[in-house]
């Protein structure tokens, strides 16, 4: 429980607030422990309104019927992106779902999947609408589209959104906006454009009560005018929201995370060591500092800062500056509201799932 670390930031968050919770890494098991820990805490106080995900918006569906008590968690994790199918994950969330067994089903918060990834999951439930148009059957069948049948495919959803009901008009616009990043120009020209969209479906979501919590990668949560080429998700939640929108980002030290080593060839999940912290960089001067959670107006740092994913390469640690550009971004502390040092990583692992 983190009492003393949610008592520190609600000074920050204003009503209606939408609370950015960061991550160093797609596989540090404490990173995950301290935000769904966070989650909770706000839960026990009835602060929650909304936890949005860095996951499909199917997903986000399976796992609030999961939360609210009307499915399987596990089942609705195995149908989600496998960065999240972890222990720690799995842990928290079953006790955020013990929590919110004692609410009444009108104050229990929103979970949102804001992502536009898993397309055939998303082309799959519009054909269980009713919309069981060819292209949506290949889409759900992971057929790679050409040119005209992704054009073809966005003036359909375009369609079913000006036309269908609620449930299918959200489902309709993820997969024209999975079509905008991925489909619509070569070599993920447009993929700064799916930061845009996660932003856009939580401003387009939020509850009308309580603190909406985000949870993604530090990067898609800071505020940066130049991620991938365009807006990061926390620039344009801060523009809409100002002061309403509070982002956290998690640092570490060095350890170990699950994520894909290229390096081997294989593109399963591992546990990966972390490149070692460089002098110079936000996270040495957090480390040194030795705090654990520091806000913007007691601690500011130049950067860089590192940026590490669910991919993490092994192979350039011994080149300096190829470990730079890899695992570095050149970013101010300023990005975000508030700071949490975490020691080390510790390496999360995979949960034993049913198969989706």
């Amino acid at each position: 429980m983190l009492a003393p670390d949610v008592d520190q930031l609600l000074p920050l968050l204003d009503e209606g607030a939408v609370l950015g919770l960061g991550e160093p890494t797609h596989g540090s098991a404490n990173a995950f422990t301290w935000k769904l820990d966070i989650l909770a805490e706000l839960a026990r106080r009835r602060m929650l309104g909304a936890f949005a995900i860095e996951d499909s918006l199917v997903a986000g569906q399976h796992l609030e019927a999961a939360l609210h008590g009307n499915a399987d968690l596990d089942e609705a994790l195995a149908l989600g992106s496998s960065v999240w199918r972890t222990e720690a994950i799995r842990e928290g969330l079953r006790k955020l779902a013990s929590i919110l067994a004692a609410y009444q089903e009108e104050s229990l918060p929103r979970v949102l999947g804001i992502d536009v990834r898993a397309p055939h999951r998303t082309a799959q439930a519009l054909r269980d609408h009713g919309h069981d148009d060819p292209l949506l059957r290949l889409v759900a069948e992971h057929a790679e589209l050409g040119e005209r049948e992704a054009a073809a495919l966005a003036e359909l959803c375009a369609r079913i959104e000006q036309s269908a009901a609620p449930q299918a008009t959200a489902l309709a616009r993820n997969l024209g906006q999975y079509v905008d990043v991925y489909l619509s120009a070569p070599d993920l020209a447009r993929l700064h454009r799916r930061d845009t969209h996660m932003a856009d479906t939580l401003l387009e979501n939020l509850p009308g009560r309580g603190i909406a919590v985000a949870w993604a990668h530090n990067e898609h949560i800071a505020r940066n005018p130049d991620f991938y080429g365009g807006l990061s998700m926390g620039t344009v939640l801060d523009a809409e929201l100002g002061r309403r929108y509070v982002p956290v980002g998690l640092m570490c030290g060095e350890g170990e995370a699950r994520a894909v080593d290229p390096s081997t060839g294989d593109d399963n999940w591992r546990t990966v060591p972390l490149p070692p912290l460089r002098a110079g960089t936000t996270d040495a001067a957090l480390a040194a500092l030795g705090a654990g959670l520091v806000t913007r107006e007691s601690f500011s740092h130049s950067g860089p800062r590192r940026f590490l994913g669910w991919r993490i390469d092994t192979s350039l640690f011994g080149d300096a500056d190829a470990a730079r550009k890899s695992f570095e971004i050149e970013r101010p502390s300023s990005d975000f509201d508030g700071l949490v040092m975490l020691g080390r990583s510790t390496a999360d692992v995979t949960a034993e799932l049913p198969e989706p």
